[in-house]
């Protein structure tokens, strides 16, 4: 009997052993927040020194994270009704260039993506969804702005915009955003 349970302990461990097999690949990721100056960029590029500046800011955060082994970008790509690629549907984000609208002398997200691809990384996209800033960024945005094109899908409450989840047309409208990004850029995810 006593062989008869050893045999058994033993098969029961190797079925363990085997069920615990490490992932054939694991995500070591990093979210990157790219509004109001958190992570990157620092500061808006008004010049071509500027520009090299953020250029450079993000290079050192992404070798830094290769040295410690992230494999995974995961890049703010939508802040508040306001995007860091070359966008027909939404403002290039001010907080590249200082200005809605205009880009920094050079396309962010793009540029992320060859960077990280060149470190064997990936970048992934993250949207924030249904923010849309407050009176005064809407009022910067001007004609531009998601609230002034398409006011149907949008509601103000305690002084801030939002795009409204319950209105028909406001899932076709990010969706549309994310056609955009995925059919533009070699994102990852």
């Amino acid at each position: 009997m006593r062989k008869y349970c050893l045999s058994l302990l033993l098969l029961l461990l190797i079925q363990v052993s085997n069920a615990a097999e490490p992932p054939k690949r694991e995500i070591r990721g990093v979210w990157l927040t790219t509004v109001y100056g958190l992570d990157w960029p620092h500061k808006p590029a008004t010049t071509e020194a500027g520009r090299r500046v953020q250029q450079r800011d993000v290079c050192d955060i992404l070798d830094r994270l290769q040295d410690a082994n992230f494999n995974t970008v995961f890049l703010q790509v939508r802040l508040r009704g306001d995007v860091i690629w070359r966008s027909a549907i939404e403002p290039a984000s001010k907080t590249f260039s200082g200005k809605y609208g205009t880009m920094p002398g050079y396309d962010p997200l793009a540029f992320v993506i060859d960077e990280c691809h060149k470190r064997g990384m990936e970048c992934h996209a993250w949207f924030v969804t249904f923010p849309l800033g407050t009176d005064k960024s809407v009022k910067e945005q001007g004609k531009l702005s998601v609230v002034k094109r398409q006011p149907k899908l949008c509601k103000r409450h305690n002084g801030e915009w939002y795009l409204d989840p319950g209105v028909p047309g406001t899932s076709d409208y990010i969706l549309s955003l994310v056609k955009e990004l995925v059919n533009g850029y070699d994102i990852d995810g």
